[in-house]
């Protein structure tokens, strides 16, 4: 057999230097999103704190609202440095979503959508400002309201908020309603592959009910209307992309 081919029963036989050439893109393409991660988490180091205060905005103002101590408390000493280091990692995401996207498009690009400068941008473009559009869905309408109304359940009770405790339920939910918009982006493409349907998805509509609420579970404080709030977002994104599924299906 000769050894700069790699069989393949389904087709024709495949270069092993394709092969190579492809592993080695991959890995360029990997390493450049970690420079991106690493270079935006140094760039946000500098501005973490003002960061953390503007995430931090939400309860701060609804603790000063409801006639209550506004400051966070941390009961470590290497708290403060954790969380403005999680929060430089954040911003440092944020750096790097068009360079983690852009590796995205050129994987998926040669399966079925075509190449081209204009759609990668396009594609890169949009899953940018719908992850964009998820954060401030979260930060803006979300987490205001949850975290008033988990406030008001506690209004009896003396209540002092550690900021690791309250970063990491924001950023989980910030997080979440980031990636959760992208759904109707990921059916647009698993739909141009083929890979799904409209009827498919609708088909998958009982199990999509339970993963939000499961992964609302997972991101919100154990009550229901916490979760209820958290699912119902994602349920309509879920419902929006089988829409989108049924536009992008390739016609016979």
């Amino acid at each position: 057999m000769d050894t700069a081919t790699i069989p393949n029963p389904s087709g024709p036989i495949v270069p092993w230097d394709h092969v190579i050439n492809r592993i080695n893109a991959l890995r360029r393409s990997l390493l450049w999103v970690v420079a991106a991660l690493l270079l935006g988490t140094a760039s946000g180091w500098s501005v973490a704190d003002q960061v953390f205060n503007f995430l931090a905005a939400p309860l701060t103002t609804a603790l000063a609202n409801a006639a209550r101590d506004p400051r966070l408390a941390f009961t470590s000493l290497s708290d403060p440095f954790i969380i403005y280091f999680s929060v430089s990692m954040l911003l440092g995401l944020l750096l790097a979503l068009p360079v983690i996207m852009s590796l995205f498009w050129r994987v998926v690009a040669p399966l079925g959508l075509g190449r081209g400068a204009a759609k990668a941008i396009v594609f890169v473009f949009a899953s940018s400002v719908l992850f964009l559009v998820g954060l401030a869905f979260g930060y803006w309408v979300l987490l205001p309201f949850v975290v008033r109304y988990l406030l008001r359940v506690a209004e009896e009770f003396r209540y002092a908020v550690t900021i690791r405790e309250y970063l990491r339920f924001a950023l989980r939910m910030l997080i979440a309603m980031g990636i959760s918009a992208q759904l109707p982006l990921m059916s647009f493409v698993l739909a141009r592959f083929g890979l799904v349907t409209a009827r498919r998805l609708f088909r998958w509509l009982p199990y999509a009910v339970l993963a939000a609420f499961v992964l609302a579970a997972v991101i919100t404080p154990p009550d229901g209307i916490s979760q209820l709030l958290v699912a119902i977002p994602m349920l309509v994104l879920y419902l929006l992309s089988i829409v989108v599924a049924a536009l992008a299906t390739p016609r016979n």
